[in-house]
């Protein structure tokens, strides 16, 4: 591992502030090196000064917020993992969970608790037992509304040749 990996992976690690003198005594990095790689790192956007004199650093995007709505305990919903599920549907004639599952990377659980949330507001439908996407109009609205069941009563109407009307 080279001094500045290791220095990368105190910064992507450690929540507080710090100087050149603390990045050395934590990592074992000599501080000279130290000193030479913190404007790299201040112009690669990975860190941030904070106090000009003596100077004092804090790591980039430390508090990273996720917007998105609760609805079962634990489980958020990101607005960027529903679009990139909404591009694995548009690329695919998708008919079961466990093909998008494996597809995405995701848990069946997964990806049933999303599309559900995404069918409970008019975004994913399903048309001739393929999952079809709508309109991404109302993706930010993930989580608000969910209807449990509804992925059921979409294979139900699939079984006698209909599907929703959506306005």
């Amino acid at each position: 591992m080279t001094d500045k990996d290791l220095i990368l992976n105190f910064i992507n690690q450690y929540d507080r502030l710090f100087n050149a003198e603390l990045i050395s005594k934590l990592t074992s990095v000599n501080i000279e090196v130290t000193e030479k790689l913190l404007p790299e790192l201040l112009q690669s956007q990975a860190i941030k000064q904070i106090e000009d004199c003596p100077p004092i650093y804090v790591r980039a995007n430390r508090y990273q917020a996720r917007i998105g709505y609760q609805h079962y305990k634990g489980w958020t919903f990101s607005i960027a993992d529903a679009h990139r599920l909404l591009d694995i549907l548009e690329q695919g004639r998708y008919k079961s969970i466990r093909e998008i599952a494996q597809t995405i990377g995701k848990s069946r659980q997964w990806v049933y608790i999303y599309l559900e949330a995404l069918a409970s507001i008019e975004v994913v439908d399903l048309r001739k037992h393929v999952y079809v996407v709508i309109s991404r109009q109302n993706v930010p609205k993930i989580g608000r509304k969910v209807l449990k069941g509804i992925l059921g009563q979409l294979r139900s109407l699939n079984r006698i040749g209909c599907f929703r009307l959506i306005e």
